[in-house]
């Protein structure tokens, strides 16, 4: 599905495809830079023999040279989606380290010049790896090693992919199967024309409505204020590889206001994302048309923001995001980079406790069995292993002793960084291992952290460490399990997926178009109320705003954005309440957090006294006033229970 994105390169075009689960490259021609002997030839690895023995005359071998490197030729341009290397066995299964896969359709340097799509950091003796990707076009798959004097052996090279089939080349994306991910995004924009109900009809959520009409005053389109350059952003709530977006273009008055617009899809929100990668520059719409713009590359992005470089009134009938709504950019299986890893420690009991049998791949717990580590009795025993480079580490996993001695490993800890004094021991720390009760394994996650070394280090008199696996993850995405309060840096705003409502707009007919309860959660802190992005109440007894985030989780703090046009002293007093209960509007629930005042204009977070499970954040004012908002942050996790 997501592939056909890849192929959305052309005005007006998408290249259906035909899905192949075949090994390509089986019997195709493949070359090397040198041959060892006549063993090793290069068609050894598109042979269908997985056989890892080199003297079984299965794998290919180089010579011991300056970059070496292996190709082979597809029997057509192929959309690859994924190499899978199986490593030699019977020795040096460390060659392999650091090699490369390119990928592409030129024979410039061999190939070697191709797009770099992976890095084998090590593949385990003897075993199978595949790498996935996306975007990667071409005829040529090269397996590169830098470095010198090497020797490249591969004992088989698959490759799988998808062949570009050219009959659809014609359809829009809509009719090639492609979805409108824009749909179940959340839009903001700079600001809104007008004044009372006529700011009405142009609010941002209206370019997301699945609805083309481009008459405003059908409530269909969006609309700014005449203002510096205008912007309007769409999140889209998860990554997604984009190559179309199709703006519709007021057909009522006034189309030549969208001339010159700025199409970017990216990650970030710094600048409102018009610092984002360029997608296409709009020259001209007809007046109440849509036309889709193709990027000139494929760009990755939770943000699509459309903006005027230029003072003018920026008004968009719809705004459609084409990508594959059942599959967005794959996130794939993290790769434990200690696997075979280079490992040592400060001492070791006897030849059952190598310091190589934490990433021996095999989880045992029982020492007896060979795969543990164990120092012997000392002071400050330590164990490290040597990355294959300097990576940005996300987690570790531990899998501790499991036959006898489990609160052995009880105050040790992890540190991360490139230095080896004190043989790495002074690095960062990380993470301290806490008793682990009857977890024989944990995951330890922290904010990423850069370095090649990862030391176990147990400080202590007479002490010894054993290990029976460390699993090192870098650049990973965490999941909720595991979660320890020192991830608190690394949550997401859960609030912007969810529904708010509000006890009042306020009274003025002017005033209540630009307080609405969703504005608190648009991901916009601007904090004038005129500019359409603050709540606000009438002034009355109690008032209270409200979020349902659509699923129980556990909450470690929220952020509150004040009004900065004036009244910042509106929100002295107010209690954040978090719980399941609507009952009295949620201000029954659990109290997070007291404010007591908020400079104008300033976002404070607040941190629960304890941690709050709920489904609702609830603000209010435990007095008479009026209640204004300009964000609100919710930061924690999902709750998963059992039969979830």
């Amino acid at each position: 599905m997501m592939l056909r994105v890849l192929l959305l390169l052309s005005l007006l075009s998408v290249s259906g495809l035909s899905a192949s689960t075949e090994n390509l490259a089986a019997g195709a021609k493949a070359v090397q830079s040198s041959t060892y002997s006549h063993v090793g030839g290069a068609q050894k690895a598109v042979d269908g023999d997985n056989n890892p023995d080199y003297m079984q005359s299965s794998c290919t071998h180089t010579d011991f040279e300056v970059n070496p490197w292996w190709r082979v030729e597809l029997p057509a341009i192929y959309n690859v989606t994924s190499v899978t290397i199986t490593n030699r066995g019977d020795c040096c299964g460390d060659r392999i380290n650091g090699a490369q896969i390119r990928i592409g359709n030129s024979l410039k340097n061999n190939g070697n010049d191709n797009k770099l799509v992976a890095v084998i950091r090590a593949i385990l003796t003897g075993h199978t790896r595949s790498y996935s990707f996306h975007d990667a076009v071409g005829r040529y798959v090269n397996i590169f090693l830098p470095g010198e004097p090497k020797a490249l052996t591969l004992c088989e090279v698959q490759v799988f992919g998808d062949v570009i089939d050219e009959q659809k080349a014609s359809l829009l994306p809509e009719k090639a199967g492609l979805r409108n991910v824009a749909l179940k995004g959340r839009a903001t924009q700079s600001s809104l024309n007008g004044s009372g109900m006529w700011a009405g009809f142009g609010i941002a959520g209206n370019a997301i409505d699945g609805n083309r009409n481009s008459n405003l005053m059908m409530g269909s389109c969006t609309e700014t204020a005449q203002e510096s350059a205008p912007w309007w952003r769409v999140n889209l709530h998860r990554k997604y590889t984009m190559s179309t977006v199709a703006l519709t273009n007021r057909g009522d008055c006034c189309p030549e206001g969208l001339d010159g617009a700025e199409i970017r899809i990216g990650n970030s929100i710094e600048n409102e994302g018009k610092d984002n990668p360029l997608c296409a520059t709009v020259s001209s719409i007809p007046a109440g048309q849509t036309e889709h713009f193709n990027c000139s590359t494929l760009l990755e992005g939770s943000y699509v923001t459309v903006f005027l470089p230029r003072e003018g009134t920026l008004s968009l009938c719809e705004v459609e995001v084409f990508a594959d709504e059942l599959r967005p950019l794959s996130v794939l299986p993290p790769e434990n980079i200690a696997a075979g890893a280079k490992a040592v420690q400060s001492s070791t009991q006897e030849h059952l406790g190598d310091a190589q049998n934490a990433v021996d791949g095999n989880n045992n717990t029982d020492y007896r069995r060979g795969s543990c580590t164990h120092t012997k009795y000392e002071a400050d025993p330590w164990w490290r292993v040597e990355l294959p480079g300097v990576c940005n580490v996300t987690s570790v996993t531990i899998t501790n002793r499991g036959d006898c001695c489990g609160h052995r490993i009880n105050g040790a800890q992890i540190r991360i960084g490139n230095s080896l004094k004190n043989n790495g021991n002074d690095n960062k720390l990380v993470a301290v291992i806490g008793p682990l009760g009857s977890d024989v394994t944990k995951a330890y996650r922290f904010r990423a952290t850069e370095g090649q070394y990862v030391n176990i280090f147990l400080p202590g008199e007479n002490k010894i460490l054993t290990l029976c696996e460390v699993k090192v993850f870098a650049d990973e995405e965490f999941s909720p399990e595991s979660f320890h309060l020192h991830d608190q840096t690394e949550l997401h705003n859960l609030a912007l997926r969810g529904t708010a409502t509000q006890s009042s707009l306020h009274s003025s007919s002017t005033l209540a178009a630009f307080g609405l309860a969703q504005n608190a959660i648009d991901g916009n802190r601007n904090s004038h109320l005129k500019k359409g992005s603050c709540m606000q109440t009438g002034n009355e007894s109690a008032p209270w705003w409200r979020v349902n985030l659509h699923h129980k989780s556990m909450i470690f703090s929220v952020a509150l954005t004040n009004r900065g046009d004036c009244c910042s002293e509106h929100l002295d007093g107010a209690e954040i309440r978090i719980g399941d209960s609507v009952k009295n509007n949620g201000k029954d629930n659990p109290l997070c957090a007291t404010v007591s005042s908020i400079p104008a204009g300033q976002t404070e977070y607040f941190n629960c006294s304890a941690l709050l499970e709920g489904s609702y954040v609830t603000v209010s004012l435990p007095r008479e006033g009026t209640l204004s908002l300009c964000e609100v942050e919710v930061f924690g996790v999902p709750v998963v229970r059992c039969g979830d």
